[in-house]
């Protein structure tokens, strides 16, 4: 067998540029951007701020608090015009490198996973996606940000638990913990570390029982654990076992029995950012123990929904629209215990008897009008004795839901024909939208009335009326409350205008724990040392071997790391990682893996190249070496055949293929996948195996300029494209003719009338 030399790869990371990637800071990473709301400004330098304009253009409005259109940013990324931070960030930016970025892919492939484009605003111009590509080039490789600090070991975090149980004497068994610890070994500034903190004492009064607000005790001048008291919260411990039993059983540490016997728990402390992540229905409910049935939840604030109705000591807003939902909106507030019952009725549409203008009497269950509105659920705020806001949400039966029905909420992401259903939680996501407390709303109905006023009045419209308020009577109930909201926060040093990456504090956290994961975040979660770490994702066999190849090379994403964590651990069934957040309904994109066969290639090494696909697709992977120049390593004349079947890796180069890839030294490589479901090959590419085995690009800048302008033309000009298609039928039949050998046309991969997105993937090998 020959052995053909293909090409000079050098080490380097890997990254999997996989559907809805976040960013995971990693040990070099930068601050997380812990700072009051504000829109970032336009950097001086020539390049950035070119890429600064076209990100704002068409990212900011659903990426960048201060310019949302929504009340929430999508995708969980909430600043990015912050291009310092957003260079930091190992799987959005990676300097140098705008093939390995996840900014770049989705501006190149002009997609919107993230929401990236305005409806109606033309797409980005080749000129401003060379922009965008050009200031990451640009970027210096991300230098050691990390403050000089000595990680904390575990005998550390032990000796701090041990104390604070001696510290209470016979309450010790009352104390239980939370760590922020793999956080700070992960090089989280002080700042961040400050700002977690204040979400972690926002998140757990959020859920108290007690009468005040109770603030978390540090445990160290980092502010790496902290501590607290079941009783000062009002809770039990089994309510504490309620958390206890959901906690990842591979993320649970091994401290020394006296630690476990005092607390009697085999978790009496948990990650904070899994904690910030997984409070939300239904366990957000498990622990404040809200009532099932919503009758029942207002008897226990004092309220009689149907009565106040019904006599007229409820008050009403109602919008005609609203940023939130889709339809009209009512809100209705109850006197009662603590501030009241504020209830919000949704809408999945505004017509016939939804439409709260025209049927203005409801609900059924608390009118004797014979056309009541029709709504599809309701969303509850209460205050809990210790002044913070709770959540909860019922259907329109008056039964508890975790989360938002289905054509609720409007879109947060996407177009309508790739649609992405919010799946809002009670919990977490409330808390991101109420930040300072109450949203203030303004009244409709009242001026929503015949212009003739000569007109009759309208008696459904005028018994209705009592129950709608002044505009400064509805500002005086909303501000009340929210005073006494923001009065607690302050007693135990919440900042509630802080924000965490442009996110709430609570989300900031808890898209610490969602985002995906590179070798060096895994590292801090472990609590490994380095060199066992990698010498545990060296001998991985199995199911895990493939994840640990992947994270020592590039990222996971969070179920992923999870289940690599379980197969390492040796548990067979890991739980399955489940946030609120978006959920898709329909499958949007092809998931594309590429790694290598060995952990730790050294110069020398015989490699093979290992990809795998979620869906039935055709592969081709491009190299591109040190000096710019690209090669296609697949398809190739030994190997002609790329379709992948879904779920079934396969190697690059296969056993029977006659030659080999070695592993070289010099400069850095990269190497770029992409699987579609159509066989005709990329853009640009037309491999003639006659004449070349390996096919030939040229220099990769400059293919890549001259494909993202064809590409725009045959996008905005569907004759030009249509040309295009009969000029290579044409080219092909001329090489038939000829007697060159032709592989027959295969046929596209059928998706059942669904639109998937290519799969893309990229291996960086060398420093840059």
């Amino acid at each position: 067998m020959n052995v053909i030399s293909v090409t000079a790869l050098t080490l380097g990371l890997l990254v999997v540029l996989c559907v809805g990637a976040k960013g995971a800071l990693a040990q070099n990473s930068a601050p997380v951007n812990a700072s009051s709301v504000g829109v970032p400004p336009r950097p001086e330098e020539a390049r950035a701020a070119k890429a600064y304009t076209v990100i704002e253009t068409y990212c900011s409005r659903c990426h960048q608090a201060g310019r949302l259109e929504r009340p929430l940013a999508s995708g969980g990324l909430a600043d990015i015009l912050s291009l310092d931070v957003l260079a930091r960030d190992p799987v959005v930016v990676k300097p140098g490198l705008p093939d390995a970025s996840r900014l770049y892919e989705v501006f190149e492939a002009r997609h919107a996973p993230l929401d990236l484009y305005s409806t109606g605003t033309a797409e980005p111009q080749p000129e401003e996606i060379q922009a965008v590509r050009e200031w990451i080039k640009d970027l210096a490789p991300d230098v050691a940000t990390c403050p000089l600090r000595h990680p904390v070991k575990s005998a550390d975090v032990a000796r701090m638990l041990r104390d604070a149980q001696r510290l209470e004497r016979d309450q010790g068994g009352d104390v239980r913990f939370i760590s922020l610890v793999h956080l700070y070994n992960a090089c989280t500034s002080d700042a961040d570390m400050a700002a977690y903190g204040q979400a972690l004492n926002k998140l757990i009064n959020g859920v108290s029982h007690a009468s005040r607000p109770v603030k978390l005790t540090s445990l160290d001048a980092a502010g790496t654990v902290y501590s607290f008291r079941l009783a000062d919260i009002g809770w039990t411990p089994e309510r504490w076992e309620r958390i206890a039993r959901s906690y990842p059983p591979t993320l649970v540490r091994p401290f020394d029995d006296a630690i476990t016997k005092t607390a009697g728990t085999n978790v009496a402390i948990v990650n904070g950012d899994w904690l910030a992540a997984t409070i939300e229905a239904p366990l957000y409910y498990e622990l404040l123990d809200t009532p099932a049935k919503l009758s029942d939840l207002a008897e226990a604030n004092g309220v009689d929904i149907a009565a106040d109705i019904k006599s007229g000591a409820a008050r009403r807003i109602a919008r005609r629209t609203s940023a939130v939902t889709r339809a009209n909106r009512l809100i209705e507030r109850h006197p009662g215990a603590r501030g009241g019952l504020w209830l919000v009725y949704d809408f999945a549409t505004a017509t016939g008897d939804q439409d709260i203008f025209e049927h203005p009497h409801g609900p059924k269950s608390a009118s004797d009008n014979p056309e009541p509105f029709r709504h599809d659920e309701v969303r509850v705020i209460y205050t809990l004795p210790n002044g913070f806001y709770a959540y909860a949400l019922f259907d329109a039966q008056g039964h508890r839901v975790d989360r938002v029905l289905p054509g609720i909420e409007k879109l947060y992401a996407g177009a309508e024909a790739d649609a992405i259903e919010p799946t809002t939680r009670a919990g977490g996501k409330c808390q991101a939208c109420h930040t300072q407390g109450l949203v203030a709303a303004i009244d409709e109905f009242k001026s929503a009335g015949p212009t003739d006023a000569s007109a009759p009045r309208s008696p459904i419209r005028a018994t209705a009326l009592p129950l709608y308020a002044t505009d400064s009577e509805n500002a005086l109930l909303m501000l009340g409350g929210t005073e006494n909201f923001q009065a607690a926060a302050k007693t135990v040093g919440i900042d509630l205008n802080l924000r965490i990456r442009g996110e709430e504090l609570i989300q900031g956290l808890a898209r610490r724990y969602r985002e995906d994961a590179d070798f060096e975040s895994a590292l801090s979660e472990t609590g490994q040392e380095r060199d066992a770490f990698m010498r545990e994702l060296a001998a991985a066999k199995g199911q895990a071997a493939p994840l640990a190849r992947r994270l020592l090379h590039g990222v996971l994403s969070r179920p992923e790391l999870d289940r690599l964590f379980a197969l390492l651990q040796g548990i067979d069934e890991p739980r399955q990682s489940s946030f609120g957040g978006f959920l898709r309904d329909e499958k949007t994109e092809i998931g594309l893996s590429l790694w290598f066969d060995k952990p730790r290639p050294v110069p020398g090494d015989l490699i093979t190249v290992k990809a795998e696909a979620d869906n039935d697709c055709y592969l081709t992977v491009i190299s591109v070496d040190a000096a710019g120049i690209a090669t296609i390593l697949f398809p190739n004349d030994f190997e002609r055949d790329n379709r992948l079947t879904a779920a079934k890796p396969i190697s690059i180069p296969g056993k029977a293929a006659p030659f080999q890839l070695r592993f070289k030294s010099e400069g850095s490589e990269t190497l770029l996948g992409r699987c579609s479901t159509s066989a005709t090959p990329p853009i640009g590419i037309e491999h003639d195996f006659e004449r070349q085995r390996f096919t030939a690009l040229g220099n990769w800048e400059n293919f890549i300029q001259d494909t993202l302008v064809t590409e725009a033309e045959m996008r905005l000009s569907p004759e030009k494209a249509e040309r295009a298609r009969i000029a290579r039928s044409g080219a092909l039949r001329r090489r038939v003719d000829s007697g060159e050998r032709i592989e027959p046309r295969r046929p596209d991969i059928d998706t059942g009338g669904v639109a998937l997105r290519d799969g893309r993937a990229v291996l960086i090998l060398g420093q840059k």
